[in-house]
């Protein structure tokens, strides 16, 4: 059974080096990704809206050059020069006992580590934005006496209709 190799890896390499390219090209995605949340994140603590849509369409590009990344995985995974224990590129490296693929092996460990810190600072990142979004329609209702439901309502119920805030102060 031949499986097919993406048309940007040669047939040549031998699989360790593919692996070691994929590493090399999915930490490349993950620190672009992470440098996209630390402009946005600047962007938003500055309150510059259009040039966080900016970085949104940016993040939206490295994502889904990440998801790329998967299919070129999965290629590595069922390759016939593959070693054929472990389910992860990792197990598969670990499972040849030859010190360059624990090295490269661990070197996988570390990426996967990045990512999972990065998908937990974008996930935080876009709850913070969220807030500041409605932070002014909020602040606008309040001072109006509208009111709208809580993000966060412990006890479940409504809360009262005010006449607005400079009416009850007058």
């Amino acid at each position: 059974m031949n499986t097919p190799q993406p048309a940007d890896q040669p047939q040549s390499l031998i699989w360790r080096e593919r692996v070691a390219q994929y590493v090399d090209e999915i930490s490349e995605v993950a620190e672009t990704i992470d440098l996209i949340l630390d402009e946005t994140r600047i962007r938003t603590v500055g309150l510059r809206p259009n040039e966080v849509d900016a970085s949104t369409a940016q993040l939206v590009v490295a994502i889904t050059d990440l998801e790329k990344m998967v299919e070129k995985r999965d290629h590595l995974l069922r390759a016939e020069d593959a070693p054929p224990k472990g389910l992860s590129l990792s197990e598969k490296l670990l499972s040849t006992r030859k010190i360059d693929d624990a090295r490269l092996a661990r070197r996988c460990g570390e990426v996967a580590e990045m990512i999972a810190t990065t998908h937990q600072r974008a996930t935080a990142l876009f709850v913070c934005q969220y807030h500041l979004s409605e932070f002014q329609r909020d602040v606008l209702q309040r001072l109006a006496g509208a009111s709208a439901p809580q993000t966060y309502n412990r006890s479940g119920q409504k809360p009262k209709p005010t006449s607005g805030l400079f009416n009850e102060a007058a």
